[in-house]
């Protein structure tokens, strides 16, 4: 009986994340050279219980489940153990996966770990399992197998020099699920045109992963797939979705020019020069992403950001002077090794003054997840961070929690919804409300976010007949920015925090 040429990929996403699943939609291109059939599903964890039954319909040659760290891995932990139960080969890629691949495997229901980037490396593999070529696991680079039980891990790939190989088979998703707004425009879509960061910022997995390399596709090859997108689904702007955009400075603006459509990425505050903003508003930038990650002088340093603390102020008065339609969307890190309640502090009334400067600067707040193999790592191990012993223990981890034993859970959550409404939804409301928000804003300012008994209130109430007097006074007397950029509004409905 001949091998099954289907196979099923799946990225299960949280109700948030409206991003397309790009790196199976790259990797079922490559399949789909050789001839193999590819299904994309990019679902909640409510699709969990349908997906299971195609797959026993399909009875695909093997399924591949894409990994993030956090509450997302819960459904691949689960749905994996199911398809084992099927005989159904299990295949993890992912970030997650990459980072901690001999972990994955020592789990039993992974058959099998794609590090890094996995077009080639998933071609091997599947013309191994369709037996169009000798099951030599050992001899494929970036693979993570199983050699008599045990994990064995191959040696890394090379990374793919021409990008342009491969493409994102857009026709494969409901594109239009992925439709965004940015500024006025309403049908943007996300793209990537490289990949990598050149940066080495010891928290994030770039430094593991990608080895601080930077790649690029080529100018006639994104032209060509952003007149497609605009041909079958009418975009009309684009948010370039990369890690980090101008890797190569002059080159992406030169890019940028030559789509000629309004755009949105990210960019470090060093380019915010004057020259460099006022290009921004010329070329119809609505709206940026910038890594701030602290206003400590010494927690950048002790993360290697290689970024001047002044400069995010400077960076973002910038942008705000000069391009004032252009909304700018701060990202910070609490709870980093080195970092004490007096640098959290310094950060915190950054924060404030970075609000106050324009009601279109947002700054979300994320809390330290350590990740094996970076370099701020050991740091955490001295710490006294334990590491889960098994793959059900990362499931816990999660930006808005408290990751590590130096820092509250309890408290970190607490602060992770003030921070989404008053800093990220940006949200005021009726001046009957003022005592709630100055509530809000005096636990910000001393940081103080034991007894939150607001939110435990306003959880109660939405419990009882009192929810439809929340929902009106929300719709009549709050307003908030609805557009995360990444799915529904940070200030939801009564209660919906």
């Amino acid at each position: 009986m001949m091998p099954n040429n289907v196979i099923f990929l799946m990225n299960y996403r949280n109700e948030r994340d409206m991003y397309p699943p790009f790196g199976i939609m790259y990797v079922a291109d490559a399949l789909l050279q050789l001839g193999f059939e590819a299904r994309i599903f990019h679902e909640t964890e409510a699709y969990q219980e349908t997906f299971l039954r195609e797959v026993e319909q399909a009875k695909p040659l093997f399924v591949g489940l894409s990994t993030i760290t956090g509450p997302q891995l819960r459904p691949v932990i689960e749905t994996s153990k199911r398809l084992k139960a099927m005989g159904v080969p299990v295949v993890w890629g992912g970030v997650h996966a990459t980072i901690m691949a001999e972990e994955c495997l020592k789990e039993d229901y992974v058959d099998f770990v794609v590090v890094n980037e996995g077009e080639e490396t998933t071609q091997e593999l599947a013309q191994m399992l369709a037996g169009q070529k000798p099951a030599d696991f050992g001899a494929v680079r970036g693979l993570a197998w199983k050699d008599a039980g045990q994990p064995a891990v191959n040696m890394e790939r090379p990374f793919i020099q021409d990008l342009d190989r491969f493409r994102p088979r857009w026709d494969l998703i409901p594109t239009e699920r992925y439709l965004i707004q940015s500024g006025p425009y309403q049908r943007a879509l996300p793209i990537y045109i490289s990949r990598g960061c050149p940066f080495r910022c010891g928290f994030c997995y770039n430094e593991v992963v990608m080895k601080r390399t930077w790649r690029q596709h080529s100018d006639e090859f994104i032209l060509r797939q952003v007149q497609w997108l605009k041909d079958n689904f009418f975009i009309d702007a684009v948010d370039y979705a990369d890690d980090y955009l101008f890797g190569r400075i002059k080159p992406m603006q030169r890019l940028v020019e030559k789509v000629a459509m309004p755009w949105s990425g990210q960019v470090r505050v060093q380019l915010l020069k004057t020259e460099f903003v006022q290009w921004m508003r010329d070329t119809g930038c609505q709206w940026v992403n910038i890594g701030a990650e602290s206003g400590s002088q010494a927690v950048l340093d002790s993360m290697h950001k290689d970024q001047r603390a002044e400069q995010i102020e400077w960076g973002v008065g910038n942008l705000v002077k000069i391009a004032p339609n252009v909304e700018a969307n701060l990202s910070f890190i609490v709870g980093l090794p080195e970092e004490n309640e007096v640098e959290r502090k310094v950060t915190f009334d950054l924060i404030e003054r970075l609000a106050a400067m324009s009601s279109k600067v947002r700054c979300s707040v994320c809390v330290y997840m350590p990740y094996p193999g970076t370099p701020l790592w050991p740091d955490a191990l001295k710490r006294g961070y334990v590491p889960p012993e098994h793959q059900e223990g990362w499931c816990d981890m999660d930006l808005n929690r408290g990751n590590t034993p130096w820092v509250s859970d309890a408290e970190m959550q607490v602060m992770s919804e003030i921070n989404d409404i008053l800093f990220v939804g940006r949200s005021s409301g009726h001046w009957l409300l003022a005592p709630y928000y100055g509530l809000l804003r005096w636990r910000w300012r001393r940081m103080y976010f034991k007894h939150y008994w607001e939110g435990a209130l306003k959880r109660f109430l939405i419990r009882t007949p009192l929810r439809r007097v929340m929902d009106w006074v929300v719709r009549n007397w709050v307003d908030y920015n609805p557009i995360t950029h990444k799915g529904p509004a940070t200030e939801p409905a009564a209660g919906g925090d």
